[in-house]
């Protein structure tokens, strides 16, 4: 059974999710989303979701984009699914 998602790994994962091409790309200070330009997450925090599958960078030396995977996109729709019933919108 894998461990459950860090906070910045569920930040940086819905962050992902919301954006319009499930896409992160890098800049200067980190990756970020297009819809989310003040969420700014580390090269760390990428690599995580890395080894859970849940992204695939575009290159394994230099990457300057972050795409949802599947699994990535999966794990996302569980998460909102969970709040959601959470919070009794179901």
């Amino acid at each position: 059974m894998p461990s459950p998602l860090k906070p910045l790994e569920r930040t940086a994962l819905l962050t992902a999710f919301g954006a319009p091409t499930r896409t992160l790309k890098r800049t200067r200070g980190g990756f970020v989303s297009s819809t989310a330009p003040a969420k700014v997450f580390s090269r760390r925090v990428m690599n995580w979701l890395d080894e859970r599958c849940l992204i695939d960078f575009d290159d394994r030396m230099f990457p300057t984009v972050a795409t949802l995977t599947k699994l990535g996109v999966q794990q996302a729709e569980a998460l909102i699914a969970k709040a959601r019933a959470q919070a009794g919108a179901v």
